[in-house]
């Protein structure tokens, strides 16, 4: 797990918001559109990881809660007060793992408006070219 500050870095590292579409002749369009697929296919990956990641943070928060989860035998040998701590505690629990994983929710959201804009982009060049070559 990378964490969301160091996908938020590598989005950053791309450079896409200050991409330039060019499509001034061919040569130049037929450039952007190879960059814009190497893009598509970083973000990609990086939207892999990010699943990834979230995957395996709500498996661990799976594990924790699950500890808290309580037999009905054991919940009947527990004060009540003992098990509002415990859902309590849950719920805790719960909000954390939450708050995690909205951070790397944003993260991908990034992402996903990235690989939009960049099928927007390819479509424009595709008609671009088509224009030109007839």
């Amino acid at each position: 797990m990378f964490g969301p500050k160091i996908y938020q870095q590598q989005l950053d590292e791309l450079e896409i918001d200050g991409m330039e579409i060019d499509v001034s002749n061919i040569q130049n369009a037929m450039e952007t559109m190879n960059e814009l697929e190497e893009l598509e296919s970083v973000l990609k990956k990086i939207r892999h990881n990010i699943r990834t990641d979230i995957r395996s943070i709500r498996k661990e928060y799976i594990q924790i809660i699950n500890e808290f989860n309580l037999s009905p035998e054991e919940s009947r040998e527990l004060s009540a007060r003992k098990v509002q701590k415990r859902i309590k505690k849950k719920k805790e629990i719960i909000k954390k793992r939450n708050s995690k994983i909205k951070s790397y929710e944003l993260i991908e959201n990034m992402v996903d408006n990235y690989l939009t804009q960049i099928s927007d982009a390819q479509i424009y060049i595709k008609n671009s070219i088509e224009r030109r070559v007839g």
